[in-house]
């Protein structure tokens, strides 16, 4: 069962390129090697013995803790695993040289520029130019857009605040174009994006387009998820001189000790805002 688990988790990355499976075989294979345990068995203690006493650099050690991280999450979810002891220890690792948590401009028209599948395309595009959290996206459904106002609705459930994100005319010309594809895949999901196998955007279809945005973007030298995209949404309207109220607004922040945020305004001046300075070049 153990080369089972692991033989599962490369056929679930089938898609991906010839280099990142074999990648992802050097990674399990050289820690499940040294571990010597079945995966259930290993503890975090064996990840830190890992981590100080393989001989490889310390990019390399910690390129086979990602792969490895990556599996048990998956593992995880397929219920094959029970824990993640790669994820608390890396939780508490200091790295040597921290990474930045936004793109640069330039990173992210790269980045764009190298994604081939225009579902990834748009998702990627609309994370960047509204800020959305990836479990606000996921949840989007078709009628939350209106494409003319160039509005889209973020319902936040139970005990949080609604709020509206904005987009501007590039954004919402591929977003009528995906649109119309999407209606071919699945017309009876109303979820705006699909997922992988169609319906909704489930977790394997997150994990999937993950690997995706990282596999296409090999110069850029920090890990790539939905969340560095949102903080190069932040980042890049800060730099553009959007006040701080409309941005906590728009990226529907709560913070108690700043009552600021809590001062009014409508969709209409956040939308002007917003276009004031919408002007990133991706």
């Amino acid at each position: 069962m153990q080369d089972e688990i692991s033989k599962r988790y490369l056929e679930f990355c089938t898609g991906l390129s010839k280099s990142t499976i074999n990648s992802y075989k050097y990674g399990l294979r050289t820690f499940q090697k040294y571990a010597n345990k079945r995966w259930r068995d290993v503890m975090v203690n064996d990840v830190i013995l890992f981590y100080t006493n393989h001989k490889a650099t310390k990019n390399s050690k910690m390129s086979v803790l990602g792969t490895v991280s990556r599996f048990y999450d998956w593992g995880i979810e397929e219920k094959y695993l029970l824990d993640n002891p790669v994820k608390k220890f890396l939780k508490t690792l200091r790295r040597e040289k921290k990474e930045r948590n936004y793109l640069t401009t330039s990173q992210a028209n790269y980045l764009l520029s190298n994604i081939k599948r225009y579902d990834y395309y748009v998702i990627t595009m609309f994370i960047l130019k509204t800020g959305v959290r990836i479990s606000e996206l996921v949840n989007l459904k078709v009628q939350d857009v209106d494409l003319d106002s160039k509005i889209a609705f973020i319902g936040s459930g139970k005990g949080k605040k609604d709020r509206y994100v904005f987009f501007d005319r590039d954004l919402a010309f591929h977003l009528r174009e995906y649109i119309k594809e999407r209606s071919y895949r699945d017309p009876k999901c109303d979820n705006l994006f699909l997922g992988v196998y169609r319906g909704h955007f489930s977790q394997r279809s997150l994990t999937l387009y993950k690997e995706y945005i990282n596999e296409v973007a090999p110069n850029i030298h920090i890990r790539i998820t939905p969340h560095i995209l949102r903080h190069t949404f932040a980042t890049s309207m800060l730099e553009r001189g959007i006040d701080l109220k409309s941005l906590s607004l728009i990226l529907g922040h709560e913070d108690l000790s700043t009552t600021s945020i809590y001062l009014h305004k409508n969709k209409e001046a956040l939308q002007r805002e917003y276009q004031r300075v919408m002007e990133i070049n991706f």
